[in-house]
């Protein structure tokens, strides 16, 4: 018996996910984060993960801006210089993005242990590791569980 209520996460196995991470060289799984993230705003309207998420992006491109610009470059002092600037777009990168996602982990967790009670827990080492495919591994199960009323693996 289906369950009612609360919007339905995004349904994709999670190997789909990372085999279609490999072929596109990570591309899908930055696609896939966003989908997922969308899917947090409805559940949390006060999440910032997408916001977050977008900051992160914009410094993962300037890295690769400046580093066609360092390949292009002759002079070893303005590759040394870029490279400072390339160190710091790196840590806003990995810093933002890591804050995003246990921010969409604090919104997931909060959500299926009050609104829809399923007594879910998300690790937070696998969150640091697999936050795309963990995310959807748990978001696959909940789609399973809205469709058929029953959890997987609980």
């Amino acid at each position: 018996m289906p369950v009612e209520g609360g919007p339905v996460p995004p349904n994709m196995h999670w190997a789909v996910i990372l085999i279609l991470s490999w072929v596109t060289g990570g591309l899908a799984a930055l696609i896939w984060i966003f989908k997922e993230a969308a899917f947090v705003k409805k559940i949390d309207p006060g999440s910032k993960a997408v916001v977050l998420l977008l900051i992160s992006l914009v410094a993962m491109l300037g890295q690769l801006a400046l580093l066609f610009v360092a390949f292009n470059s002759g002079s070893s002092s303005e590759v040394a210089a870029l490279s400072g600037i390339m160190m710091i777009l790196n840590l806003l990168f990995a810093v933002v993005g890591l804050i995003a996602v246990f921010g969409m982990r604090k919104s997931i967790v909060r959500y299926y242990n009050t609104v829809e009670p399923i007594g879910l827990r998300l690790s937070g080492i696998m969150t640091f590791f697999f936050s795309v495919l963990y995310f959807q591994y748990h978001f696959s199960r909940i789609f399973d569980w809205k469709k058929t009323g029953r959890l997987p693996g609980a």
